[in-house]
């Protein structure tokens, strides 16, 4: 991804200069923004010129198409929609026998590209196990490395009784994963931001999730799995949720410790 500025649209307000966290825009002398001799070097494409900039003079070159920002068209939610979200926000761990449509998936996956990851790296992928069918043969793979455990002892036997202690029922299994090398920097942290995103949205379209915990754990060192999902040996599973039609309303929000915040 490149930056590209047109100097025609530009009105010289010094917005983009400001803004930019690596200092890789100046103005020239005829007062028009520009990148610095080593911008195309230090500039992250993290898009905060493009955001501030009033005149739409700034672009960014995604896969060699030149794109600008979209006009920000409502204000930012309320404190109070964004809290009762956040307070109202349950791990799902009962779903209707029902799939969820691929088109649903992706129109979500498309909004949750926008969480932030470490210099804007974009390293974040995802692989979606869609159908029962999947699910549970993804299920017998976690439960096959369970067995060598035995405080997994009861959930071995209630998934060979036909149970489902690892998906809990879930139509749907999504996973964040990068590659091995940049998981060691970034993987970990951007993988559950752009999780965590996912999580927050998807009730909004009436699908509730849970953390995978136990499939998350187990796809990080049981090889099977990871060619059960398509990835090579350098690709690592760092996040990841079941998912599926809620079943269940919720009608209280149940307490919580208070923060234990400590002021320096």
């Amino acid at each position: 991804m490149s930056v590209t500025i047109n100097e025609n649209l530009c009105c010289g307000d010094k917005l983009c200069i400001n803004i930019c966290p690596c200092e890789s825009i100046e103005l020239n002398e005829d007062n028009k923004a520009m990148l610095t001799r080593k911008g195309s070097l230090t500039c992250i494409s993290c898009g905060q010129c493009i955001a501030v900039c009033p005149k739409g003079a700034i672009s960014l070159e995604i896969n060699g198409t030149e794109e600008k920002g979209v006009a920000i068209a409502n204000s930012y939610p309320q404190f109070d929609d964004i809290a009762n979200m956040i307070k109202t926000r349950r791990s799902i761990r009962q779903y209707k026998d029902k799939l969820i449509p691929t088109e649903e998936i992706e129109k979500a996956l498309d909004i949750v590209r926008f969480a932030p990851t470490s210099k804007n790296k974009q390293y974040v992928k995802w692989v979606v196990v869609n159908g029962k069918e999947k699910v549970r043969k993804l299920a017998d793979l976690v439960i096959d490395y369970m067995r060598q455990t035995p405080a997994a002892k009861r959930m071995v036997a209630s998934h060979d009784n036909g149970g489902d202690p690892i998906f809990r029922g879930a139509t749907c299994v999504i996973f964040a994963y990068c590659d091995k090398e940049i998981g060691e920097r970034y993987g970990t942290v951007d993988c559950s931001i752009a999780t965590t995103y996912l999580e927050l949205l998807l009730p909004s379209m009436g699908i509730g999730a849970c953390w995978a915990g136990f499939a998350i754990a187990t796809a990080k060192e049981y090889p099977p799995i990871n060619e059960f999902l398509g990835l090579k040996e350098t690709d690592k599973v760092e996040a990841g949720l079941m998912i599926g039609y809620q079943k269940v309303k919720y009608r209280n929000i149940p307490p919580r410790n208070n923060a234990d915040i400590k002021y320096v």
